[in-house]
């Protein structure tokens, strides 16, 4: 067998963590209003929607809690983040020709989790040049 227990726990919580944050961010870009017009939802939506961020929250404590991330796992779950985030909203807009203020707002997010991994790239260059010092 390929895999080792600790590669796939590794693995699962790498996706759980990604996933979730992916998944929290568009749940709150959307909610927020701020840059799009906030959805007009029923009592029924609005319960469901609760339960889907519950679970969310779950679904990144639990992969934070399956094993803890190293820095390089935590900037590899921003980045994989990073691309649903961007991927999504681009590919959406090419399919359809259109570019609408929601698509710029989750693609700024996706840049802003960018941002964020590369800079915890750049904090694990400077324990590497920290050590060989």
């Amino acid at each position: 067998m390929g895999l080792r227990r600790p590669t796939f726990r590794s693995a699962t919580a790498f996706f759980l963590v990604t996933f979730s944050t992916a998944f929290l961010m568009t749940i709150g870009m959307r909610l927020t209003g701020w840059f799009t017009r906030a959805p007009i939802i029923s009592v029924e939506q609005n319960k469901g929607l609760g339960i889907a961020i519950m679970i969310a929250v779950m679904t990144l404590a639990i992969g934070a809690g399956l094993r803890r991330m190293e820095i390089a796992e935590l900037r590899s779950a921003l980045l994989g983040a990073a691309s649903v985030l961007l991927a999504l909203p681009l590919s959406q807009a090419a399919i359809s020709q259109s570019w609408d203020v929601a698509t710029t707002i989750i693609t700024l997010l996706g840049a802003v989790l960018l941002i964020a991994g590369l800079l915890v790239s750049l904090s694990i260059e400077q324990r590497k040049e920290g050590q060989e010092s």
